[in-house]
């Protein structure tokens, strides 16, 4: 089953900073509730883990994530990412394309679409709206944490 998610935030830092941020593997997992960074394999390809409720079931989701594009210049980039339940219940695959633009009156406007595949039981908890909800609550904490840790850095 795959749900397509469309976000959006602003920031009152220029783009430039922002794209510095949103492009290190090291910083992003700290705005990610349950998230944690295993290690690099290369330059752009990283193994973690996140864990999340979904309903009544709690997983982590151990697996890879990999910078397909990164171009710094129009600040787009493009992730996919696929990892297994810990539990053996389900599979994740993920695709991300991210857009920067400067923001009217200054900062900037992250526009971000998703693509995310679960299979095996855990495709279930997407029919009743769980993943959406789910999506919205660790979008929510993911862009007003990225909000304060680029606060700290800009008064840093």
């Amino acid at each position: 089953m795959a749900i397509e998610i469309e976000k959006t935030f602003e920031v009152p830092q220029p783009p430039d900073v922002v794209w510095r941020f949103l492009t290190d593997p090291a910083r992003i997992v700290q705005c990610l509730p349950g998230a944690k960074l295993i290690d690099a394999i290369d330059e752009r390809t990283f193994r973690g883990e996140i864990g999340m409720k979904l309903g009544p079931i709690g997983t982590v989701f151990k697996g890879t994530i990999r910078f397909d594009e990164l171009d710094a210049e129009v600040h787009h980039v493009v992730m996919t990412g696929e990892g297994k339940d810990d539990h053996g219940t389900g599979n994740v695959r993920m695709t991300m394309t991210s857009d920067l633009t400067p923001a009217e009156g200054g900062g900037t406007h992250v526009g971000v679409s998703q693509t995310v595949s679960l299979t095996g039981k855990l495709a279930s908890f997407g029919r009743g709206g769980v993943i959406q909800a789910v999506a919205d609550l660790v979008f929510g904490r993911f862009t007003s944490c990225v909000r304060d840790k680029l606060a700290e850095g800009a008064s840093g």
